[in-house]
């Protein structure tokens, strides 16, 4: 779960009453989108409220329709490499830099869905 960064530590808390009809209601309104935590959820709808974004209040974005193929043949191209990967580094014939060539290919997926990508691995790390 992704709680901030670093650079951007979330320090202040905000505490809200609720009766049971507004939990059970913000409740009910979380669920229909992909948050898993209400305070999350709250903090995203506050946010786009501020930032007059579209869309579901506090829901994650998603891949638009047309991308929908696209990052399906993205995500087969990475399971393909891997399996290739695999099989030359059983033969003991991996190619130099073939980690980093997988990390870019599965960045741009995780790109195409709005999600973060992956921090980048120095060349020799084991996977």
């Amino acid at each position: 779960m992704v709680r901030g960064n670093p650079e951007n530590k979330r320090t202040h808390c905000v505490s809200v009453r609720l009766n049971a009809e507004e939990l059970e209601r913000w409740q009910k309104a979380r669920q229909g989108t992909e948050r898993k935590e209400l305070g999350a959820w709250v903090r995203a709808v506050v946010e786009e409220s501020l930032n007059g974004h579209p869309g579901v209040p506090g829901d994650i974005p998603r891949v638009p329709e047309v991308n929908e193929t696209a990052y399906a043949h993205l995500v087969q191209a990475a399971e393909d490499l891997r399996d290739l990967l695999r099989l030359a580094q059983e033969n003991g014939s991996l190619p130099p830099d073939t980690d980093a060539t997988l990390a870019q290919l599965g960045n741009a997926a995780l790109q195409m869905r709005g999600l973060p990508v992956a921090p980048e691995r120095t060349t020799g790390q084991p996977r």
